[in-house]
């Protein structure tokens, strides 16, 4: 790439790990447990997990590039002030706490309002005025209480990389809209100009929407290394994980599936990893119940470090992963790479799993027969999960190896932007989604 003045960019987004915990101080959580129950929020627990790890690969993308110096805004909750600001490695770190921006969310009724009296824009529009940065790079334009904070910003290009498009049809379906998101998300769509998409699912989605976009093709950064398998003692039969236990992750229909499968593997095992709120478990423990399988199911709460999550969901021989939106998740790719055969749903992603070698089971979406069929095949065959785990490992290996590449086309995505808006240049055809060639 042709070397350019050095940018200055702004990354409003949302993450936590370990590393992060360390440098601010935070709160523990009691008082804040029960001012949502007060509230009749959905009940959280008290601890503190990571969130959002692909975030953090885009700091450790941009960190190899001394074109760039990164600022980091990330909203975190439970921080005992309201702005925590450190550099470390050359980043420079500001997070935000969220709390009183969430707590409103469900007071305030008129989305309007509450954009308005969101507490965080004040501070995020303080620290992009105090960076002066030639880009804002806006990830999870679905979470409202961190993306509004991009509305009102002018005079500086925003790049939002959509890592879903919250105003899809389809959501109604499977479980409330939140209009505050929905809302929101229109009008950054409307107000900014630049987006990438991962998924022509999304590309569509969002040129319905905003037909006048600069739609970028955009990967999260991966070293493309693979997760490696851990020889551990199989406990369950399936798995199904997510961070929140919901209905469109398929939680609901992997405990009915597995009624199913009782009535041929009686001993049949499910393991439920995730978080989501008391009530969401509550009303899967009950469904396990009335189905006849609340022996069959476990509940495991999800796990503060991915680590930790990995080792666990190897204690199952297979992943049973019926998400009904998204147009693959990472939780497949993250089974596959660790061996477990998994059983999904057919959404506009999961069929180019077995584009050139069978490497899921893939059941018609809602069909909740076909997902206990799967699962009994599974059991039932021991060549077959042999079979989907070895062509999954390849197809796993072509992805990793092409997914290096996305951390190139982010930055040069970064200098197209910058150039185009100071200098007037043309953003190179081979930046954006190309509707034809991708799926």
């Amino acid at each position: 790439m042709e070397q350019i003045n050095k940018i200055r960019v702004a990354m409003i987004c949302h993450f936590s790990n370990a590393d992060v915990r360390s440098h601010v101080p935070l709160d523990d959580r009691k008082l804040y447990a029960l001012t949502r129950k007060l509230l009749r929020m959905p009940t959280k627990g008290t601890g503190y997990g990571d969130i959002a790890s692909w975030d953090l690969g885009i700091i450790e993308e941009v960190k190899k590039h001394s074109d760039i110096e990164l600022h980091v805004i990330s909203a975190h909750s439970g921080l005992k002030k309201s702005v925590v600001s450190y550099t470390d490695d050359g980043v420079h770190y500001n997070f935000v706490n969220c709390d009183r921006a969430t707590l409103l969310k469900r007071l305030i009724k008129n989305d309007d309002l509450w954009r308005r009296l969101n507490p965080m824009v004040k501070h995020v529009h303080r620290l992009v005025d105090e960076i002066k940065p030639d880009l804002v790079l806006m990830v999870g334009l679905e979470n409202a209480y961190i993306s509004s904070t991009v509305l009102g910003i002018k005079g500086i290009p925003v790049l939002g990389l959509c890592q879903t498009i919250y105003n899809n049809p389809e959501r109604s379906k499977h479980g409330t809209v939140d209009s505050k998101n929905a809302t929101t998300e229109l009008a950054i769509f409307k107000e900014h100009h630049y987006f990438g998409v991962y998924c022509k699912m999304h590309y569509d989605l969002l040129r319905q929407i905003a037909p006048n976009a600069t739609i970028f093709k955009f990967g999260f950064p991966s070293k493309g290394i693979l997760l490696e398998p851990t020889p551990s003692g199989k406990e369950y039969d399936f798995v199904n994980f997510a961070m929140s236990m919901s209905e469109k992750k398929g939680f609901p229909d992997a405990i009915k599936a597995t009624a199913l499968v009782k009535q041929r593997h009686p001993d049949v095992k499910l393991n439920l990893v995730g978080g989501g709120s008391v009530e969401q478990k509550n009303e899967l423990a009950n469904l396990a119940e009335q189905l006849g399988v609340k022996e069959n199911v476990i509940f495991t709460p999800f796990f503060e470090k991915k680590s930790d999550l990995f080792l666990h969901i190897q204690k199952s021989r297979f992943a049973l992963l019926p998400c009904k939106m998204d147009n693959t998740s990472g939780t497949m790719t993250q089974a596959m790479q660790l061996g477990l055969p998994i059983v999904v749903y057919k959404t506009t992603g999961t069929p180019s799993f077995n584009k050139e070698k069978q490497c899921a089971l893939i059941a018609e979406k809602d069909n909740v027969e076909e997902l206990a069929q799967h699962m009994i095949s599974l059991m039932e065959n021991p060549e077959l999960p042999e079979e989907l785990r070895k062509n999954a490992r390849e197809f796993e290996e072509k992805k990793a190896s092409a997914a290096k590449q996305n951390g190139t086309r982010l930055i040069e995505t970064f200098h197209a932007i910058v150039e185009k808006e100071q200098h007037g240049k043309n953003i190179p055809q081979g930046l954006r989604f190309n509707p034809e060639r991708e799926i």
